[in-house]
């Protein structure tokens, strides 16, 4: 266990010399093989060698030895690496200059297919936005609800209603793309709903540095009511925008949420919208614009509110074309983990998402390992493995949680992200894998809205939308 701590932590370490390389030499990072991947190598070579040493005993327990290693190793990564990153831009974050002034017209994209229960809100959230120069187009994907009349009885107040045939998110984005007028483009999720600051946060990033493709927002929880979606609050804080924000030291933030994300117009003409041939048309596009536009960065205070699934079917559903998108994404630009050109995305970006995918299946491996040492007299070596994880996911909430100004309370559900609620993303992601495989899993989940008129709160202020 000490020598997986030591492998992980030494990764971490990597990643942040890198970063500050990085800086120095204006984004230049070393070219060649993706050094980081080495965790999921040298764990294994480390092994052999202790094991023909005589260090491991028999060649079973070696195996089950190295496993365990490994697994350990790459779990511990995945889990660490963003904190001191997160940390540091963080602190970056605070001296970044203030823009220039200017205020150019911005495009938000709200498509929707039978979101009657929220799309209100979300428009309304956009009417209480402190940036005034937006034009706001709803794009229905053939709802068969009221989602058309109740976006229809906002033209109004300016905002524009397309309607077309169902043909999912990607295809709903294209079509909103051909009236767009603004210099910059905003999508929205139809059950997302902005702070009043977040549309001028995001575009003050590209404004300031031109060689910014793209911004990231920083998404919360709105429907943070029962347990289960909770754990997703933490989930949201502790993973999701705790690694965007590691990425974006690089400028390779992986992807652009589709709850909340700004692009320059130009660059996503240029690449042509959104491709239909993955489940996670967001995903795929920031990869694109990675490529070939410069860089993408993220926003701690372009804060946008959304639902997360209330039930397991729900978050199952939302999972598992999660990681289908990401396999299929992953595979089509599988290029970028060998061509040299692709810089931050080839050393940095793709490594660790690949890290990430495998990360599941090693853990299985090394719990399984771990189980059959303890069940042959070793327990110690599992109880380890399973405290140091558990005390590194809860410095990691702790810390997350600090950095977002979040509620402390919610590092109490921590321990779920060691047993429980760990193995059921880690069931999925598997399950994921085999779908990608067999080529299924192409179509736009709907999933379940609470609904409602949940509060925003904005600059530390709660207020209801306007009526």
């Amino acid at each position: 266990m000490y020598f997986s701590s030591l492998f992980a932590f030494s990764g971490d370490v990597y990643l942040f010399w890198v970063m500050e390389r990085s800086n120095k030499r204006g984004g230049e990072v070393g070219k060649g093989f993706p050094v980081i991947l080495s965790v999921a190598f040298v764990p294994v070579g480390f092994g052999v060698i202790l094991s023909v040493l005589g260090y491991f005993g028999s060649l079973q327990e070696a195996l089950l030895r190295t496993a365990l290693m490994t697994g350990f190793s790459i779990a511990l990564l995945v889990s660490t690496f963003p904190l001191p990153l997160a940390i540091k831009f963080k602190m970056l974050e605070g001296k970044a200059p203030k823009g220039t002034g200017r205020k150019p017209l911005v495009t938000i994209l709200v498509p929707a297919f039978n979101e009657q229960s929220v799309l209100s809100r979300t428009i309304e959230s956009l009417r209480n936005t402190d940036y005034e120069r937006i034009e706001v187009i709803v794009i229905d994907d053939g709802s068969t609800d009221l989602t058309a009349s109740i976006a229809s009885w906002y033209k109004s107040h300016g905002v524009k209603v397309i309607r077309q045939p169902n043909g999912g998110k990607a295809a709903a984005l294209n079509h909103g793309l051909l009236y767009a007028k603004g210099e910059f483009l905003i999508t929205l999720d139809s059950d997302s709903m902005v702070s009043r600051s977040a549309i001028d946060e995001v575009i003050r990033l590209m404004e300031t540095d031109p060689g910014t493709s793209a911004v990231a927002g920083n998404v919360k929880v709105l429907n943070n009511k029962s347990i289960l979606t909770r754990i997703q609050e933490l989930e949201y804080i502790m993973a999701l925008n705790t690694i965007r924000r590691a990425y974006a030291l690089f400028g390779t933030v992986m992807v652009i949420p589709g709850a909340f994300g700004a692009f320059r117009k130009s660059a996503v003409v240029k690449e042509k919208g959104y491709d239909r041939d993955t489940v996670t048309e967001d995903f795929d596009l920031t990869v694109r614009l990675l490529k070939r536009h410069g860089t993408i960065a993220s926003s701690s205070s372009g804060v946008v509110y959304t639902e997360v699934p209330s039930t397991l079917k729900g978050l199952y559903k939302q999972r598992m074309r999660w990681n289908t998108g990401t396999f299929q994404t992953v595979y089509k630009h599988r290029d970028a983990l060998w061509k040299r050109e692709f810089r931050n995305l080839h050393s940095v970006g793709f490594p660790l998402i690949l890290l990430s995918l495998f990360n599941p299946l090693a853990s299985f491996l090394s719990v399984v390992a771990g189980l059959i040492l303890a069940a042959t007299g070793q327990w110690l070596i599992f109880l380890e493995m399973v405290g140091i994880f558990l005390l590194a996911q809860i410095f990691v909430a702790l810390a997350a949680i600090s950095i977002d100004d979040e509620d402390y309370r919610l590092v109490s559900y921590a321990p779920l992200f060691v047993v429980g609620y760990r193995q059921f993303n880690d069931f999925v992601t598997i399950l994921a894998a085999v779908r990608t495989i067999f080529g299924r899993g192409k179509a736009w989940n709907k999933l379940a809205r609470a609904g409602g008129t949940g509060a925003i709160r904005a600059s530390g202020e709660v207020r209801k939308p306007r009526t």
